[in-house]
């Protein structure tokens, strides 16, 4: 087939010739070329070209070749989007049917979570009239003082696609109509209950001789914030689900009188007896319990979890304490959550090191008695990933160093050190040589953070992708930006080396509440950050109108901004915030003396997506701009200004 100059140019460009054969050096021919008349050529749909979508709109005359990313295997394509968060690949999913199908894998529908909140469950009003009329399917649905207004065909539409539905403080939910959603919901595979006691208050009495629904599916069960449930209830709830992997109960208990609460941890005991062969993760965090409790836990013989949590508040024995047995019986624990254990010593971490070998997560968050000699033990974990020490104000710089940095660890990827008085900045460096790969980093009102180590971690943490220094009240300009430092971070001979924050060309939330030595230089000289989604301003007073603008036009990804307390913060700013970044969605303006009506129009007339805003405390506001901010049509919450 002949062809064109344009479309002969389309193909050479590609080293393919006019039979899909590479091109010799003999074969142009410009006298053939020339007189051929031009022929439309059709187009190709399976051929594959290693180059970028965009390389083929080089000659716009000539037929473009279907071919790079719309072509991708599945597979591929799904890989690629893992790198995305759920907001960009609703984004992507815009793109073409191939890619908005790729959005349908299990994985990405479940990171999404569709809120219905304060609205009326009926299919005659919105939103649940526009969900009838949808094409995508969900997974994830969470109810939020909804209210239900008779039968509806939205669990008959979408029941078959829901994994995982959590029903928060909803007033008139009851057996019936749990039992009816339920019914509808044959994949179901995680209940939680927030939050309803008035559910377990008008359900009485309760009928277990008829268990229905029965969901074969159900592998977790989730009670939250729930003091009027009994031992029926329990009961019922645990037979609606005889393959349940998963229990927590947690916030509970908190406000019913002693015999009763004995009577609900007993039932759990027993539950956890019958189920323990499938029983894989339990729950029991901030929930009320005592050391019999944990001692008859450690004495269910035969049952291995790989998940605990657990929070403790009563007094403790201090000889052979019930944490202790546990930990000797379960030692196939990957994740251990023991956040605010109050009573939790040294002997309990050193019981923690030897026998859990396979422990990748350690929360150990707000145990004031830990000190070195326990910190030490962490050593034998070689398998850590995430370590939270916060608040444990006992540890020093010798315990975490053995505990740590004298040891190889390529795969821990989170550290939290908030609220540590006892570590120095001498420490960071350590942190940062052999903690490569970290990408969370948690620093939060801690002593050791200054100029000096905050460039440590610019210098040798690339892959950062949260960093957390709210308090941090030394940082200043110059280690953010590495400019006029008393001290440069590396130095050789006559060569000095500083680095700058935009060396973390991965952030995505960066939280600099309290840093008020932060002024407008740091965001105008070193805020260009393609990736950050979240940055905390608060009580930065002095940041401004110039410091703004270079904020919102170098992070166009910006999804959450707040700049509560930083009273230079103008209508200016708010204009340019509400113009230039096109993804945000939450703001808080909080204390802010000079924001007034031009602001609320500023939001009325730019903001598309913004569903979360708080605006309290601004006094120039006119009254009616509560009435004015409801114009925009994604705002979830009216503030009350």
């Amino acid at each position: 087939m002949e062809m064109s100059i344009e479309s002969w140019f389309n193909l050479h460009y590609y080293g393919f010739g006019h039979d899909g054969e590479p091109l010799s050096d003999g074969e142009e021919d410009e006298e053939d070329l020339e007189s051929t008349p031009e022929e439309p050529i059709e187009e190709i749909d399976d051929r594959e070209f290693p180059f970028h979508d965009d390389v083929f709109y080089i000659n716009l005359k000539g037929p473009r070749v279907r071919t790079g990313f719309d072509n991708l295997p599945m597979e591929i394509l799904i890989n690629i989007f893992r790198f995305l968060n759920a907001v960009d690949r609703d984004s992507a999913a815009l793109t073409c049917k191939r890619w908005f199908d790729a959005m349908g894998y299990r994985d990405f529908l479940g990171e999404v979570c569709f809120h219905f909140e304060e609205v009326t469950i009926c299919d005659a009003t919105p939103p649940i009239e526009l969900f009838l009329r949808s094409f995508r399917h969900f997974s994830n649905i969470k109810l939020t003082r909804v209210t239900f207004n008779g039968y509806c065909e939205f669990w008959d539409v979408f029941g078959d696609y829901i994994h995982e539905i959590t029903f928060s403080n909803c007033p008139n939910v009851t057996k019936s109509k749990l039992t009816m959603i339920l019914k509808r919901l044959p994949f179901l595979e995680c209940l939680v209950l927030e939050e309803c006691d008035e559910l377990f208050k008008s359900w009485t009495p309760v009928d277990k001789k008829r268990i229905e629904p029965t969901c074969k599916n159900l592998r977790k069960l989730a009670l939250r914030k729930n003091n009027a449930f009994t031992v029926d209830h329990l009961d019922y709830l645990i037979a609606m689900g005889p393959n349940l992997a998963a229990l927590e109960v947690s916030k509970c208990l908190k406000q019913i009188d002693a015999p009763t609460r004995v009577k609900i941890l007993t039932t759990i005991l027993a539950i956890m007896q019958r189920r323990k062969k499938k029983l894989k993760s339990v729950d029991f965090s901030y929930t009320m319990y005592d050391d019999l409790f944990l001692k008859q836990f450690a004495e269910i013989e035969d049952m291995s979890l790989s998940q605990i949590s657990l929070s403790f508040f009563e007094r403790a024995p201090i000889k052979d304490p019930g944490i202790i047995d546990i930990l000797r019986c379960q030692t196939n624990i990957v994740h251990l959550d023991l956040s605010s254990f109050l009573n939790l010593t040294d002997f309990a971490l050193i019981e923690i090191s030897n026998s859990l070998h396979l422990l990748r997560t350690l929360k150990l968050n707000g145990c004031w008695l830990l000190t070195d000699f326990g910190v030490e033990s962490i050593y034998k974990l070689d398998r850590l990933r995430v370590l939270d020490l916060s608040d444990c104000d006992k540890i020093s710089d010798r315990g975490f160093m053995k505990a740590i940095v004298d040891r190889k660890r390529d795969c821990m990827n989170q550290l939290f050190l908030s609220m540590l008085p006892g570590l120095t900045d001498g420490v960071i460096l350590k942190i940062c040589l052999t903690l490569l790969n970290l990408t969370v980093i948690d620093f939060c009102g801690s002593d050791c953070m200054n100029d000096t180590s905050v460039q440590f971690l610019f210098c040798y943490l690339k892959c950062l992708r949260i960093l957390r220094l709210n308090g941090c009240v030394k940082i200043s300009d110059a280690g953010l930006t590495g400019e006029n430092l008393a001290v440069a971070a590396i130095e050789m001979w006559d060569a000095q080396t500083t680095f700058s924050i935009s060396e973390l060309r991965s952030l995505q939330e960066l939280q600099l509440s309290g840093c008020f030595k932060v002024t407008d230089i740091t965001l105008m000289h070193s805020f260009r950050f393609r990736e950050l989604r979240e940055v905390n301003l608060a009580h930065c007073v002095q940041i401004s109108e110039q410091g703004i603008e270079a904020m919102s036009l170098n992070c166009p990804a910006l999804e959450q901004v707040d700049l509560s307390d930083c009273f230079h913060v103008n209508d200016r700013c708010v204009e340019y915030l509400s113009k230039n970044l096109l993804r945000l969605r939450l703001l808080k303006l909080v204390r802010l003396p000079l924001l007034t009506g031009a602001s609320v129009d500023s939001l009325v007339n730019n903001c598309r997506a913004l569903r979360y805003l708080h605006i309290r405390g601004c006094h120039k506001l006119p009254k009616d701009s509560a009435q004015r901010l409801k114009k925009i049509p994604t705002l979830r919450n009216i503030p009350k200004c």
